[in-house]
């Protein structure tokens, strides 16, 4: 019986150290490993133009290094719970943007393997297609 008992514990030890293991996100098909950085975007509000148009700065932030991303008209976080809104596969790491003036530029970060991918996408008022045109912008990598 203590054999029994022993064993069991020997195996439950062994199988709780077991390293995480990668996971496939059902919306983008990719596999990650579980985040190794931390990641964030950062908008900093620049003031307003001549005609009262708003300009923001876009950062990166990885491990607090920071690097510019983008210069855009409107900047908020977006949160997990409203990726699916802005098209935004739900292993993102981080995501922000904003709309203005009949237009929008969106920004979301995914860690593959021990880089920081930074894709931008944008929507306006006036496309005569669907979607928010998602393409690379950057890639930084985790130091």
């Amino acid at each position: 019986m203590r054999l029994l008992v022993y064993s069991s514990i020997f195996l439950l030890f062994f199988t709780a150290c077991q390293p995480e293991s990668k996971t496939k996100d059902n919306g983008t098909g990719l596999t990650t490993d579980p985040p190794k950085a931390k990641v964030s975007f950062r908008c900093e509000f620049v003031g307003e133009d001549k005609n009262e148009v708003p300009h923001n700065q876009v950062f990166l932030v990885v491990n607090d290094r920071s690097t510019k991303v983008a210069d855009v008209t409107a900047c908020d976080e977006i949160t997990k719970d409203g990726y699916l809104n802005f098209q935004i596969p739900s292993n993102a790491i981080a995501a922000c943007g904003g709309w203005y003036a009949g237009a929008g530029d969106y920004f979301y970060a995914l860690e593959v393997k021990g880089k920081v991918v930074v894709m931008k996408g944008w929507q306006a008022e006036e496309q005569t297609d669907e979607g928010y045109h998602y393409e690379q912008h950057m890639v930084v990598p985790i130091k």
